[in-house]
């Protein structure tokens, strides 16, 4: 089912997928990337998608290896960089256990965490250790559960500035955070009426050493205010929503 409705939202990504790189207000994943990928280095991104970061890796990387389940995805990857030899696309469910496609000294997981299943996500993590060598570097960018809960704030925040009742503003949140929360204890949360895992700051932490990562950093991709609102007023600024983003390694 989840590679169906991927396949669905291929042809229609560049609208409706939210693009971490277009989005990043302050370069953090395009600086980290630039630091941790070396000319003699083959990269992995994993659950690549349709191949958005793969132009900017493969200007770096000896060799780019953009892995995902998605047919029609990697089909618009392939026509998008079928001119770079320096690169292959591979079709690969990373949720399944599969000999190892490649042994990269850097790996990329951006926004593939997200389903509500555990397992799933402890299975992912173990294709990718699977095929990152000893020693390697995973960039890796996950949800916030902590901004889900500040939107909710802001919603809040926002009627009563507009002079409505404490109780109004209240309500108003409640029934926001009804309709989108799913389990809160599991950071389970409807992004777009679809359940998505997001991740407290220390879980995040807990969940790549669980996997045999050390975290080297761990900071904030942030955003604007309007990926969440249609216009949102000109005081909503700082804190701005925003993501996980974790440089990890693999032990040795």
């Amino acid at each position: 089912m989840e590679q169906k409705l991927w396949d669905q939202a291929a042809p229609q990504y560049d609208e409706e997928i939210f693009d971490t790189f277009a989005h990043d207000r302050g370069n953090v994943l395009r600086r980290v990337l630039e630091r941790v990928v070396d000319a003699e280095d083959t990269f992995c991104d994993f659950g690549c998608g349709v191949g958005r970061t793969v132009p900017f890796v493969a200007k770096r990387a000896r060799e780019v290896v953009a892995v995902d389940f998605s047919a029609a995805s990697l089909e618009i990857a392939e026509k998008n960089n079928h001119h770079r030899d320096n690169v292959r696309i591979l079709q690969q469910d990373l949720v399944e256990t599969n000999p190892p496609f490649c042994c990269a000294d850097v790996g990329l997981l951006m926004q593939v965490l997200i389903m509500p299943d555990p397992k799933k996500r402890e299975g992912i993590l173990k294709t990718v250790s699977r095929n990152l060598r000893s020693g390697a570097h995973l960039v890796a960018v996950v949800p916030s559960l902590e901004v889900a809960l500040l939107t909710y704030q802001r919603i809040g925040q926002w009627y009563r500035r507009d002079g409505s009742s404490f109780a109004e503003a209240s309500r108003q949140m409640r029934s926001s955070a009804e309709q989108d929360i799913v389990s809160l204890v599991e950071g389970v949360v409807k992004i777009s009426d679809t359940p998505t895992k997001h991740f407290l700051r220390e879980e995040v932490v807990m969940t790549f050493g669980d996997a045999g990562f050390e975290v080297l950093q761990l900071e904030k991709i942030e955003y604007s205010w309007e990926e969440d609102f249609e216009e949102p007023p000109s005081w909503m600024q700082d804190p701005y929503p925003w993501d996980w983003l974790v440089v990890a390694r693999k032990a040795a």
